[in-house]
C-alpha cells in the first residue's frame, strides 16, 4: 500500500436501462415494470464513487459519437472524473438492460458497442506516472481489441511503478476467456476483487479462506466480496480478515461491488488498517443496494 496522487480507471462506460420486474416475466406478451435509465459501466461506477470520496480519478474508455455517449461524459465531469474518452465513429455507445427482480438481484443483457473497441493508442501516455494506481474490470479482458489495451496499460503501469488492481466483475466473462488465462494476464497486480463465484472459478476451490490463500499465489492482497454474508481479506504479511455485512433492505444491487471497490481503494491508498478498508467497503455497497442504479 502506497499514498497515492491519483487513481486511472480503465474500462466502461454505459447507458443502464433498469426495469425492476415484479414477478416472472410473462414471455411472448406483457410483463409490467418500473423502467428508469442510469449512467452506468462497472469502471465508470468505480471512477465516479472514488471521486465522490475526494480521490482525483481519470476516466479512460470509449464512447460513440453520439448524444447518448456525450450526455454520459457531461455526467461525468458533473461528477468529478477527469475523463479521457476517445469517440469511435462507426460503433454506438455501449448499453445495458438491466433486470431487477422482486429481491433485488440483476440480470444484465449486455451490449459493450463502442466501449469493447478501446485500443492502445486510445490511452494518453501522460495518465502513466509514478505515484498513481490503476484500476481494471474483468469486461476489458473480454474482447480483442479491449484485451490488447489492458494488458498494455498494466505494461506501462509496471514500468511507471503503479500499483493496480483488478476486479473481474463477471463469472460469465471468466468462463468465456478462461481461469487460466485471466490468472496469466493479471498475476502480479496488487489487489484483485472477485465475488465469491468469480473467486471459486479462480481459484478452484469454495470456501472463501481457501479462495482468498489460494489467489494469495497470484495476487499481493485479495479482497473477497460475499454478498449479503460480508466480504474478507488477506494480504502480505496480513491473515485472514473476514466482516459481516452491513444490513440494508436491498432494492437493487446493481453497482454494489462497483461502490464495495471505490470505498476499499480510496481507503488502501491512504494505508488504512485492512479491517478500516472493508468496512469502508461494505459500508459503501450498503448504501448502494438501498436504491436503483450502480451510483
Amino acid at each position: 500500500m502506497i499514498e497515492t496522487s491519483s487513481v486511472v480507471v480503465i474500462g466502461d462506460l454505459l447507458l443502464d436501462v433498469l426495469a425492476e420486474v415484479g414477478g416472472p416475466i410473462a414471455r411472448g406478451t406483457d410483463t409490467r415494470a418500473a423502467i428508469s435509465v442510469r449512467a452506468g459501466g462497472s469502471s465508470a461506477n468505480v471512477a465516479v464513487w472514488l471521486a465522490r470520496l475526494g480521490v482525483e480519478t481519470h476516466f479512460v474508455g470509449k464512447i460513440g459519437r453520439d448524444v447518448i455517449g456525450r450526455s454520459l461524459t457531461e455526467e461525468l465531469e458533473g461528477e468529478g472524473v477527469i475523463p479521457r474518452l476517445a469517440e469511435d465513429p462507426s460503433a454506438p455507445t455501449g448499453k445495458v438492460v438491466v433486470l431487477v427482480d422482486e429481491a433485488g438481484e440483476r440480470t444484465m443483457i449486455t451490449d459493450r458497442a463502442a466501449s469493447q473497441r478501446l485500443r492502445p493508442e486510445d490511452m494518453p501516455d501522460n495518465l502513466f506516472q509514478s505515484g498513481r494506481h490503476l484500476h481494471l474490470s474483468g469486461y476489458g479482458f473480454s474482447h480483442p481489441d479491449s484485451r490488447k489495451t489492458v494488458i498494455e496499460a498494466m505494461n506501462r503501469a509496471c514500468d511507471k511503478n503503479m500499483t493496480v488492481s483488478v476486479d473481474p466483475s463477471s463469472v460469465a466473462v471468466l468462463k468465456e476467456i478462461g481461469a487460466e488465462q485471466f490468472l496469466k494476464w493479471t498475476s502480479g497486480a496488487a489487489l484483485i476483487f472477485p465475488n465469491l463465484e468469480e473467486g471459486a472459478l479462480l481459484a478452484g476451490v469454495t470456501d472463501p479462506e481457501s479462495i482468498v490463500e489460494t489467489l494469495r499465489e497470484n495476487y499481493s492482497g485479495v479482497a473477497l466480496k460475499l454478498g449479503a454474508d460480508g466480504a474478507a481479506y488477506a494480504g502480505e504479511d496480513e491473515p485472514f480478515l473476514r466482516l459481516p455485512a452491513v444490513p440494508a433492505r436491498v432494492v437493487d444491487t446493481t453497482g454494489a461491488g462497483d461502490a464495495f471497490c471505490a470505498a476499499f481503494l480510496a481507503s488502501w491508498l491512504l494505508d488504512d488498517a485492512t479491517g478500516t478498508s472493508l468496512r469502508r467497503g461494505l459500508e459503501q455497497a450498503s448504501r448502494v443496494v438501498r436504491k436503483i442504479g450502480g451510483r
